[in-house]
């Protein structure tokens, strides 16, 4: 599929509105907190984007927000605190708004910082053998034509190093590197598509252009024409109500396989993906959660079923909440307590403690490969019989 284009965002004065094409025109209803004043227009390349000033109207305490970035997930079974640093959290913690405007790309941190080197301070997903589940709200009118509301995982870090550590399998930004996309969708359309790197390695690496699946196989789509998902009532699940996305990651016969559900009052349409052995290293070893959303005149690939060239997206917000990791039964225990280590335990002094770093990968998955990072010391030091690469 095309990339997602690189921004810049600059506030110019107030302007009429750009004619639209292809796209959703309705009166806004709000899902991301209370009503914003003070419009302004925002340009970017070509493209002119709805940006709302930060002034707000009296709100209700559903809609009270944080800005720390700091949210609660169902972590198989126990509450944790999570990081998106940077995003609106909403719903008591427990929720968070992806905004169009200005373009918004987030991370799910162990810690609040923003993005990092260190492949444990993400909040990895292993979900081979488990279940991820959330609750997605476009609103009415929702993020419409060539829009795309992107919640997905990618083998973070890059081991290039460079600008945010980001990587995909298009390589967006220079680094190139796995990718799974649970969800890429708007109002009309919701797809799902795994995007594999034949060279895969445990982050960080990097993959050369040529080894990953650009296109994405396989892809699984709700809605773009059909009536198991869309805008309204008479779409089995109405895209433009809060619903319920849930994938899981069993293992049947040998091989990893997808079984995904969206559910809303008490309906639900299923999808299925028969291989995904390509993509369990990552899905194994762990991916970064990320959010964001973008846009572009031409996403036939997305919504052509449904949309015309060229497109114009509308800029709404949608909310995650209620982020959940279970476990399916087949795959690694949740939280299990490590197992004895061969050699003797060191002394208390000769490791130096797990600070602020996030350790339940380690009980999850074991302390295999010292990748010289702090956070791997830190959490495995013990079980390494009191030695690792890094030091204080």
């Amino acid at each position: 599929r095309p990339v997602a284009p690189l921004r810049g965002i600059g506030v110019v004065g107030l302007a009429e509105e750009p004619a639209v094409h292809g796209s959703d025109v309705e009166v806004e209803e709000r899902i991301g907190g209370p009503p914003l004043r003070d419009n302004v227009l925002a340009t970017c390349g070509n493209c002119t984007q709805r940006h709302h000033a930060l002034m707000r109207e009296p709100e209700a305490d559903r809609w009270a927000y944080s800005s720390s970035g700091a949210m609660e997930v169902d972590w198989f079974g126990k509450t944790e605190t999570k990081y998106f640093q940077g995003a609106r959290i909403v719903e008591g913690g427990k929720g968070m708004v992806l905004t169009m405007a200005p373009f918004e790309k987030v991370y799910l941190m162990n810690k609040d910082i923003p993005t990092s080197s260190d492949f444990h301070d993400f909040a990895v997903l292993q979900l081979v053998g488990n279940s991820i589940s959330v609750d997605v709200n476009m609103g009415n009118p929702g993020a419409g034509c060539g829009c795309n509301v992107a919640f997905f995982l990618v083998s973070m870090p890059s081991g290039t190093g460079w600008g945010d550590h980001y990587c995909d399998a298009n390589c967006v930004g220079g680094s190139c590197c796995a990718e799974f996309d649970l969800m890429e969708m708007n109002v009309h359309t919701l797809q799902v598509t795994s995007h594999q790197c034949s060279d895969y390695q445990h982050p960080p690496h990097f993959s050369p252009s040529s080894a990953c699946d650009h296109g994405g196989s396989p892809i699984v789509k709700f809605g773009n024409g059909t009536s198991d998902f869309g805008p309204g009532w008479k779409f089995t699940i109405d895209s433009q109500r809060a619903f319920n996305f849930k994938m899981d990651f069993p293992t049947e016969g040998g091989r990893l396989q997808g079984n995904i559900t969206l559910t809303q009052d008490g309906k639900k349409v299923t999808g299925f993906m028969d291989n995904l052995d390509s993509i369990k290293g990552p899905l194994s070893d762990g991916m970064a959660l990320v959010l964001d959303a973008w846009h572009s005149e031409d996403l036939m690939w997305l919504d052509g079923g449904v949309c015309h060239r060229p497109e114009s997206c509308n800029m709404k917000e949608t909310v995650f909440s209620n982020i959940k990791l279970s476990s399916l039964g087949d795959g690694p225990a949740p939280a299990p307590a490590p197992g004895p280590v061969p050699s003797p335990a060191p002394a208390p002094s000769t490791c130096p403690g797990r600070g602020s770093c996030g350790c339940d990968w380690a009980a999850r998955s074991g302390c295999n490969g010292d990748d010289g990072s702090e956070c791997f010391c830190r959490c495995c030091c013990e079980q390494k019989g009191g030695s690792c690469r890094w030091s204080p």
